[in-house]
C-alpha cells in the first residue's frame, strides 16, 4: 500500500477516533472526465495542507477547527502545538460542537496545552455527551466510577457506559462486558452477555476486547476451553495494538498446547477474520449528514 498523503493522514485519524470524517471542500480533488486521462495526482505539501485547513477553519467550519487541532496536536507533518490544539478545540466547542467540546474535555484531562483540570474536564465531556457523543459518555462512566473531577457516583457511572454501549461504541462495549463477566455494578455474572459484547468491540478492531475473548476461550468461560480460539484472538489482539511483554507471554504459553496443525489452524482463522473485516470496510457505507452549526 503506498504511503498516505498528508491530508489522508488527517482524514484517517479523524475516522480512528471515530470522529465524523469531513473532507474540506478547499481540498477535494476534481474528478478527471471519464473520456480523458487523468494527470498524475500531486501531493499536495503540508503547507498547502495547513493553509487550506486553515482558511476552511477561519471561515467558520468546526469540522475542520478539529481537523486543524488535531494536526497540531498529533501529527508529526506540523510542528506539535498543544496551545494552537487546544485553542482550535475551543473554537468549534463554541459553535456547539460535540467533537469540540470533546477534545477540549481531553485536553484538560491530559493536561495538553493547558493545566490538568478533571472538574473542567467533566464539564467538556457533560456537553459533549449532552449533544450525542458516545466517547464522551464512556470518558464520563470512568470519571463517575472513579470519582474523577466529579464525585463519586457508581449508579451514574453505569448509566453513561450503558448509553455509549448501546450506541456501539468499542471500548464501552468491552468495559460493559467486563462488568459481566465479573458481576459488577448491580449485574449478575453472565458470561454469554459478556461474550456478546467482547465479540461486538473486537469487531471494531479493538484489541483489549481481543485479548478478553481470548481469556475466556482459553479458561472456557461459559463455553468449553478452545486454545485454538484463544490463540486466534491473542494473535489478533498483537496485530491490532497490544504489544504489552504478557500478551506475549500469554501467546507463547498457549501455542505450546496446540500441535502445529492446530497452531496453522489459528493463523488461517487470523487471516479469514482479517479479510472479512477488510472486505466489510469495502462496502459503501450510508451517507450521513454534517452537522455545522
Amino acid at each position: 500500500m503506498p504511503p498516505l498523503k498528508p491530508l489522508a493522514k488527517l482524514l484517517a485519524l479523524l475516522a480512528l477516533l471515530t470522529v465524523t470524517v469531513w473532507a474540506p471542500l478547499a481540498l477535494a480533488q476534481r474528478a478527471a472526465p471519464t473520456n480523458q486521462t487523468a494527470p498524475p495526482e500531486r501531493q499536495l505539501t503540508d503547507q498547502e495542507i495547513l493553509a487550506a485547513l486553515t482558511k476552511e477553519a477561519e471561515s467558520g467550519n468546526p469540522q475542520a477547527m478539529i481537523a486543524l487541532g488535531l494536526a497540531y496536536e498529533r501529527f508529526d507533518i506540523f510542528s506539535r502545538d498543544y496551545g494552537k490544539a487546544l485553542e482550535w478545540y475551543k473554537k468549534a466547542a463554541a459553535k456547539n460542537s460535540a467533537e469540540g467540546h470533546y477534545f477540549v474535555g481531553l485536553c484538560y484531562m491530559e493536561g495538553k496545552g493547558t493545566r490538568t483540570d478533571l472538574k473542567m474536564a467533566a464539564q467538556s465531556f457533560q456537553k459533549a455527551s449532552q449533544i450525542g457523543l458516545p466517547q464522551a459518555d464512556y470518558q464520563l462512566a470512568l470519571m463517575f466510577t472513579q470519582g474523577l473531577g466529579v464525585d463519586k457516583d457508581l449508579k451514574k457511572g453505569l448509566e453513561f457506559l450503558v448509553k455509549s454501549a448501546n450506541a456501539n461504541y468499542g471500548p464501552a462495549l468491552n468495559e460493559l462486558g467486563l462488568v459481566h463477566l465479573v458481576g459488577q455494578l448491580g449485574f449478575k455474572r453472565d458470561e454469554a452477555k459478556a461474550f456478546e459484547l467482547f465479540n461486538k468491540s473486537a469487531n471494531q478492531g479493538f484489541s483489549d476486547a481481543m485479548e478478553n475473548l481470548g481469556f475466556i476461550f482459553r479458561e472456557g468461560l461459559g463455553r468449553p476451553v478452545n486454545n485454538v480460539q484463544a490463540l486466534k484472538w491473542y494473535l489478533l489482539a498483537r496485530l491490532h495494538g497490544g504489544a504489552s511483554p504478557a500478551l506475549q507471554e500469554t501467546i507463547n504459553v498457549v501455542r505450546d498446547k496446540l500441535k502445529p496443525e492446530e497452531v496453522a489452524m489459528a493463523e488461517k482463522e487470523v487471516n479469514a477474520w482479517r479479510d472479512n473485516q477488510a472486505k466489510a470496510a469495502q462496502e459503501p457505507a450510508a451517507p450521513r449528514a454534517i452537522n455545522v452549526k
